[in-house]
């Protein structure tokens, strides 16, 4: 039934193609993460900031889903098709599958940022099989861009693209800018107190733990996050960052009173502050991990499900454990030591022990506030 909506999405923009490519027309396919943050909205906005007249039509992953409403799909299949044929410039941060029965005009540029700045965990052709997978790699060639932020994962992200080298371009990811922008970290930091007064003199402990794709059907928690908030040190408080399938399990837990010593940030809208106010972040196979790296700080990975994650679920590109910039632990009862020795170790030690450096290399070809502005240059999009 899906497949059928792809293909009557492409016979409209088929139709929508006797009208000419609009110069200032942007397409913005923002179905993984629609925010200020992610990838598509900062080239967005710095598109509007050069002042050259660009318009922008945005699709979420909401304006897919339709239910009965007559209105959300003459949106998307008329209102939608009609901008997506006529404009000069696709931005996407997902796969949009509609585009496996499409063929884009030759001016049209149609750029991939996918909304992880590194790779943990496979991707893509890399993972998927059957019809999904050639969806995929018909939607995949029409892109005339890949952007990626270094050599390594531009190997990674092509191959998992089905692209060709010379249209993987590592121009940096626009979305990991403010990582190395202090200035912004210092404002953004402001405002994040003046909504959480209680943290400003406290340490942030932060759990942030990847999706597993089995939790579709059953959300869990893997960790008693209240104990773990009790054994932290006085000054510390701990945090968790959930995917909203887990997140809504929590929440009802939470209002239960399950939970009171640990702030849920599940909802708080922005991932980048969140990251700048962190002291130590937990995680595990999630490219969360590639941002915070930036920022020089210490990382826990809790991988309590690894072996079964490597041999049933999507598998990984790396030797995990020699890979990852930071201690990775197997057994909940192990958390509380490891944090506490992270928590007191100095900067330039953990650097050294983890080699945060090498990591960082690998991960950003760039370590500067501009992949924005050369992915701008690279498109023709210049002031």
């Amino acid at each position: 039934m899906k497949e059928l909506g792809y293909k009557i999405f492409a016979v409209l923009c088929r139709i929508f193609s006797i009208f000419p490519v609009n110069p200032k027309q942007v397409f913005l396919v923002m179905t993984h993460d629609a925010g200020p943050e992610g990838n598509v909205a900062v080239m967005r906005d710095y598109m509007v900031q050069l002042g050259k007249g660009y318009r922008f039509r945005e699709l979420k992953r909401e304006d897919t889903h339709f239910g009965k409403s007559i209105g959300k799909m003459w949106r998307f299949f008329v209102v939608d098709a009609y901008y997506l044929a006529r404009s000069r410039y696709v931005f996407l941060d997902n796969m949009f599958l509609p585009m496996a029965f499409l063929r884009f005009r030759k001016e049209v540029s149609v750029v991939q940022m996918w909304h992880g700045t590194g790779v943990i965990k496979k991707i893509g052709a890399d993972v998927n099989q059957g019809r999904l997978a050639e969806l995929e790699r018909r939607a995949n060639q029409n892109n005339t861009h890949l952007i990626v932020s270094s050599e390594t994962t531009k190997a990674i992200y092509g191959k998992s693209f089905s692209m060709k080298d010379e249209q993987v371009y590592i121009t940096g990811m626009p979305r990991a800018d403010v990582f190395f922008d202090k200035q912004y970290q210092t404002r953004a930091l402001e405002q994040f107190y003046k909504e959480y007064p209680q943290l400003k003199d406290k340490r942030l402990v932060l759990y942030a733990p990847t999706f597993r794709d089995v939790q579709v059907e059953h959300p869990q928690l893997h960790l008693d996050v209240e104990k773990l908030a009790a054994q932290l040190p006085e000054d510390c408080v701990l945090g968790v960052r959930l995917h909203p399938f887990v997140a809504r399990s929590y929440e009802r837990q939470r209002k239960e009173g399950a939970f009171q010593q640990v702030v849920d940030f599940s909802l708080y809208p922005s991932l980048n502050t969140l990251l700048f106010a962190t002291s130590l972040l937990i995680s595990d196979y999630s490219s969360i991990v590639f941002e915070y790296a930036a920022l020089g700080r210490p990382m826990l990975f809790y991988a309590y499900d690894l072996e079964e994650f490597e041999q049933e679920s999507r598998g990984f590109y790396w030797d995990y454990e020699s890979y990852v910039p930071g201690p990775v632990v197997h057994r909940e009862e192990d958390l509380k030591e490891v944090v506490a020795d992270l928590l007191e170790l100095p900067s330039d030690i953990y650097e050294e022990q983890y080699a945060l450096e090498e990591f960082l290399r690998r991960t950003y070809q760039y370590q500067d506030c501009h992949a924005s502005e050369r992915l701008a240059k690279l498109l023709e999009i210049v002031p």
